[in-house]
């Protein structure tokens, strides 16, 4: 009993006074205590109710500040940015953010849309996290999750934000490092730094050729899809690459890239669709034809674009709350295959 409480007491002082040291594996989105969170897709509706719920959590000790800066769906930084200092949890939505008069930039079709970075801060800023002067924390103290609802039709889901971990100093391998620039410390997950976390596992060092993707290119992006009855699927595919051309440059505007490789394979394994789709913006919202259930491929994004994936799986039918419905998955990124 006594060894017990011990083992207890020293897993509690551990949390208390934990002030964020990066334990994870570099190159990769794991969902732990991090120094920057990205939320892929911002989104509400103009006339109808959705909405996106956000909630970030610190689990270092003591107020921290944090600064957020709201993007559109093509790079660009808009007005909608702050800085909150807290201890505890942060929770805000997006129909706050946006206020009454938002930006005319975020008007997607029937939507406002964007993407929002949240990064720790040593000093309140005004500044972009790609401008030299921005005050980085390497402190791991966060944790995020994004919740998009659809309240009051009795649909709601959540999906964790993508964590990006700070602290890789000049020992840690180029390859694995640059989110916002290449001198900030944080992890990139990036085609390169995905095959030098995969490097790591097998216990190969990503040196600075063997740490390379060897055909400069994210592979495949795997999305689960279920279309059948009345059911509706959408991907939501962010592929943004601020340290290495820039936060405007989209996938399609590469000469490798332009449109891309679509694959539709049934649950049998039976592909039922053979096209192509444009990626024209950071966030893109591709919706899926059909009422087939299975996975959709994209394939073939160019060379170091930061890339996180997930489909909506929804039934938007407001007459009936007893088959409105929303599930959510994040995709598969295979950045070298085999």
């Amino acid at each position: 009993m006594k060894r017990g409480f011990i083992i207890l007491l020293f897993f509690c002082l551990s949390i208390v006074f934990y002030q964020g040291n990066a334990e994870a594996v570099w190159g990769i989105p794991d969902n732990v205590h991090s120094a920057t969170l990205v939320v892929p897709l911002m989104e509400k509706g103009i006339s109808s109710v959705h909405d996106t719920l956000t909630v970030v959590d610190s689990i270092c000790v003591g107020d921290k500040t944090i600064h957020w800066q709201v993007w559109d769906i093509n790079g660009n930084a808009t007005s909608l940015k702050g800085n909150v200092t807290f201890s505890g949890s942060w929770v805000s939505s997006f129909s706050a953010i946006l206020g009454g008069s938002p930006p005319a930039e975020l008007v997607d079709g029937s939507f406002y849309r964007g993407f929002m970075t949240i990064d720790i801060v040593t000093a309140s800023t005004s500044l972009l996290p790609t401008d030299g002067a921005y005050p980085f924390s390497s402190q791991n103290c966060l944790t995020g999750w994004t919740y998009y609802v659809r309240l009051l039709e009795g649909a709601a889901n959540g999906i964790p934000m993508i964590h990006i971990e700070a602290g890789l100093g000049g020992s840690v391998n180029d390859n694995l490092k640059g989110f916002y620039g290449f001198d900030d410390g944080r992890e990139e997950i990036d085609n390169n730094s995905r095959y030098g976390a995969r490097l790591l596992s097998h216990e190969q060092p990503p040196l600075p050729v063997t740490g390379v993707d060897p055909n400069q290119k994210t592979d495949y992006v795997l999305s689960r899809v279920y279309n059948q009855g009345n059911g509706e699927s959408r991907i939501v595919l962010w592929a943004w690459a601020p340290a290495g051309h820039g936060t405007t440059a989209k996938p399609s505007d590469f000469p490798a890239g332009g449109a891309f490789q679509y694959w539709h394979f049934n649950e049998a394994g039976v592909q039922i669709a053979n096209t192509t789709v444009a990626l024209n913006h950071i966030v893109n919202v591709i919706n899926v034809p059909g009422d087939t259930n299975g996975q959709v491929w994209i394939t073939n994004i160019p060379d170091n674009f930061n890339v996180y994936a997930f489909s909506f799986n929804a039934a938007n039918f407001s007459g009936n709350p007893d088959i409105t419905w929303e599930a959510m998955f994040e995709s598969t990124i295979i950045e070298q295959f085999p």
